[in-house]
């Protein structure tokens, strides 16, 4: 059973981050109205650290490091988002599912030219 309320979007947005005076470049690997993954630089951040993220569109969010894992860290925000902005931020890949390739991300993969498909007639 999840201990999630709140449905988390993907997303693969950069994130500008700050701890203690030390700035770093992240993704938000998922968010949600409460909180978010982001993937960083190896070993960037520590429980219960202090995040602040700018994103895309001058939005700053501010939370705690409630878990980390080498490269991973979940962020609960002090003050929860605005569904828009988690919207904004986030996609989801089910309502793209289908329509193209894409990578982990969630971003279309380049077209294959014919001589690079694998089965591709000649």
């Amino acid at each position: 059973m999840s201990r999630r309320t709140n449905a988390r979007l993907d997303s693969d947005r950069q994130v500008e981050c700050r701890v203690d005076g030390r700035a770093f470049h992240a993704v938000l690997y998922n968010v949600s109205v409460t909180g978010c993954m982001i993937e960083m630089p190896l070993n960037r951040v520590s429980m219960d650290d202090r995040v602040h993220m700018k994103a895309e569109g001058n939005i700053r969010i501010s939370g705690i490091v409630i878990w980390q894992n080498e490269r991973n860290a979940g962020v609960r925000f002090d003050q929860p988002l605005h569904e828009a902005v988690v919207r904004f931020l986030g996609y989801d890949p089910v309502q793209n599912a289908g329509l193209f390739p894409t990578d982990r991300f969630g971003r279309p993969l380049p077209k294959l030219r014919k001589s690079e498909r694998p089965f591709a007639r000649n």
